[in-house]
């Protein structure tokens, strides 16, 4: 199976899941239930208890854990202060706040064939740029696991942050849809931001010696 039908066959997986949830759901409620108990624990731990148990069953490993991030003021012509969970495992990150070293920012989706084909040119990159640039992804408007999958099946070495239906990234940052890459100085400035596929390593790696000084 291909990159891109590995990760898009992960999300059919989910759905028997799914199904067996919501028919456990509309069974019968114990009789110790009252004041929004169960058998003497709240609604609220039970949700809890469940988000932690689905969180637990999660592929995180499939990408680095997002880095913490100091705080800084967001600055003009910068990155919005948007704060997004990781996406595997680490904290959430404010983009705004990710400053320091010259970075490519790529916004993709796991169910985007251009984000899969355009992937190995950001490993040919790493390879030869090292720790002169910093890479880091957006993963929206798709289900988490479903990004992790992809993740996986892309081959993707960078962390990203997840936004599942994808409001908040497509308000904040105008990118309606994927794939997406941005350049970003180390003080906080979009130097560029090219919108669809990437379709040549001359082209990417020209990309961050214009608009980020680095020379590969």
């Amino acid at each position: 199976m291909g990159r891109g039908g590995r990760a898009r066959a992960a999300v059919l997986l989910t759905v028997p899941a799914c199904c067996a949830l919501l028919m456990l759901s509309g069974c019968g409620m114990s009789n110790g239930m009252s004041n929004g108990t169960t058998n003497g624990m709240s609604t609220a731990s039970q949700a809890s208890t469940r988000t932690a148990a689905a969180s637990a069953d999660l592929d995180t490993s499939a990408v680095p854990p997002c880095p913490a991030t100091k705080q800084v003021a967001p600055r003009a012509g910068g990155l919005p202060a948007l704060t997004l969970p990781c996406l595997g495992a680490g904290p959430s990150v404010r983009l705004s706040d990710l400053r320091g070293t010259p970075m490519v920012l790529n916004i993709w989706a796991a169910w985007c064939s251009n984000c899969a084909d355009e992937a190995p040119l950001f490993t040919a990159l790493h390879a030869k740029a090292g720790d002169k640039l910093r890479f880091f992804g957006i993963h929206y408007q798709a289900n988490r696991r479903f990004g992790l999958a992809a993740a996986r099946d892309f081959d993707m070495f960078f962390p990203s942050v997840h936004d599942a239906d994808g409001a908040a990234t497509i308000k904040a940052l105008k990118a309606p849809a994927p794939p997406e890459t941005w350049f970003v100085t180390a003080d906080g400035k979009v130097a560029y931001r090219h919108r669809g596929v990437l379709t040549s390593q001359r082209q990417l790696d020209s990309y961050v010696a214009t608009y980020l000084g680095v020379h590969v």
